[in-house]
């Protein structure tokens, strides 16, 4: 099941030599960066006419700066942010500490922490950069760590650390979509007939599927049942006595969890064997699935439950997605790639950020290429988190323009909506959902209020955008 990488490994580390070698090129030359860029793309489309045609899918790699920088595009577009948390720079001094004790490599915190509370936002994207004191929102609201949001007809769902929330955007009327295995509802997405609700659920590697007028869940799968219950640091994760047992007898370590209630915050991600952070439908009603530390992507049939791996490789990846005009794009995101594959999931070319300006930001810190969404045919939208950047990419024109967010901001996924649909949610602000209103004067404060108007907390960064007291 865990088969070699499937993406050429000759092209692995082509975008990170290309950035230092138009690096090198512009130090040792009196050309300008510009002119090595367009020296260096017709060198590359020289070495591929060397070589004949061929039945294989061809892959090619380049950094995202060899794009033309266009301070004009996707100016009309709307977006919505979901901001986890506004304790970025707390979670980025924790990684530096982390990459410093044994077994660096396995990723995410060795103990699960209380929920806090973030924020949803819609933004124009006219704007080059998006301040602390929100004043660029169309809207925004309170939120206990929201992680993904979809829209489709009259309903819109909210997945959050502790909840998936269903709302008709015309009665108000609103459920919680639940299981007691539901936990960290990383992503969401409707079926194209709206009837049904795709969760992806990180807290305990599972995908439930909601009918979305009774609620009911219509069909669920774990990935620690179907191969994928043993976490990098080596034990097993098992939900059952039965499972546990002949696996202790061979004196492997084991975490039971057979009741959920005994981890109000899922098990931390260090732990879990997977940490799946995204479900997404396929082209032909499969369910794709990310998982974090196999650093691969697999598509599940949903009457076999099979998981059949589509693509590996990768580091710490981040939500394989359909393509509008056909084939699939995801994250790797600790290498800062976006990657394309074809319509048989075969890797075909990558974009890489690394290179591009932004904050600058510690050398034990990777890339960190968070979640991408195609706004329209083309147009794709990146969430950069260590350069605290929003990239904007048109593969089809080779263009590229950033946005800046606060450093503080977690910002986890990008959604895009019919203008409509981001009217009609932020009517429901104040009614469904509370006000968020944020301050940057000698310290930086956010205040959290509830639906009713009654604030419920006010989160207070020092002048290096710290929190005091809170473990994140």
């Amino acid at each position: 099941m865990h088969g070699r990488p499937n993406i050429p490994s000759h092209h692995s580390g082509e975008s990170n030599r290309e950035v230092d070698g138009i690096k090198r090129a512009v130090a040792d030359s009196l050309e300008s960066p510009t002119d090595v860029l367009k020296q260096r793309r017709i060198e590359r489309i020289a070495r591929s006419m060397l070589y004949p045609a061929s039945t294989e899918s061809v892959f090619s790699s380049e950094p995202l700066i060899v794009y033309t920088y266009d301070p004009s595009l996707a100016r009309r577009e709307e977006i919505i942010l979901t901001i986890k948390t506004t304790l970025q720079i707390d979670k980025n001094h924790r990684h530096e500490e982390r990459m410093k004790r044994p077994n660096a490599e396995v990723f995410g915190r060795a103990a699960s922490r209380p929920y806090v509370l973030g924020m949803v936002a819609a933004f124009s994207l006219d704007h080059d950069r998006l301040d602390w004191n929100l004043a660029e929102s169309k809207w925004a609201f309170s939120a206990v760590e929201p992680y993904g949001l979809a829209a489709w007809g009259d309903k819109m769902a909210l997945a959050t650390a502790n909840c998936v929330r269903l709302i008709n955007m015309d009665t108000g009327k609103a459920r919680s979509c639940q299981n007691p295995w539901l936990n960290q509802g990383h992503t969401v997405e409707f079926s194209a007939d709206g009837k049904r609700l795709l969760v992806g659920s990180a807290g305990f590697d599972a995908v439930f599927e909601f009918d979305t007028e009774s609620g009911d869940v219509v069909w669920e799968w774990f990935a620690w049942d179907h191969g994928f219950d043993r976490s990098k640091l080596g034990h097993y994760v098992v939900r059952s006595a039965a499972r546990r047992r002949p696996l202790a007898a061979l004196g492997h370590e084991v975490l039971l969890v057979d009741d959920p209630a005994k981890y109000e915050f899922g098990i931390a991600v260090r732990q879990r064997p997977a940490h799946l952070n995204s479900a997404c439908y396929d082209s032909d009603g499969k369910i794709l699935v990310t998982l974090f530390h196999q650093g691969a992507a697999y598509i599940v049939d949903r009457n076999t439950s099979e998981a059949k791996e589509v693509i590996s490789g990768l580091s710490t990846p981040h939500k394989l997605s359909k393509r509008k005009g056909g084939g699939y794009f995801i994250s790797d995101t600790r290498k800062g790639k976006l990657i394309f594959l074809d319509e048989k999931y075969r890797p075909t070319y990558e974009i890489a950020v690394a290179g591009t300006p932004g904050v600058e930001r510690s050398p034990q810190l990777s890339e960190y290429l968070q979640n991408t969404t195609e706004l329209r045919e083309g147009l794709f939208a990146s969430i950069d988190i260590h350069r605290s950047s929003l990239w904007l990419i048109d593969v089809k024109c080779r263009r590229y323009r950033g946005i800046k967010f606060p450093v503080e901001w977690a910002v986890h996924d990008v959604a895009s909506l019919k203008r409509e649909h981001g009217l009609r949610i932020g009517s429901l602000v104040g009614t469904q959902f509370g006000k968020v209103a944020a301050f940057a004067r000698r310290l930086k404060i956010i205040h959290h209020f509830s639906a009713d108007g009654r604030e419920i907390t006010a989160l207070i960064l020092d002048r290096q955008g710290r929190s005091s007291g809170l473990d994140v």
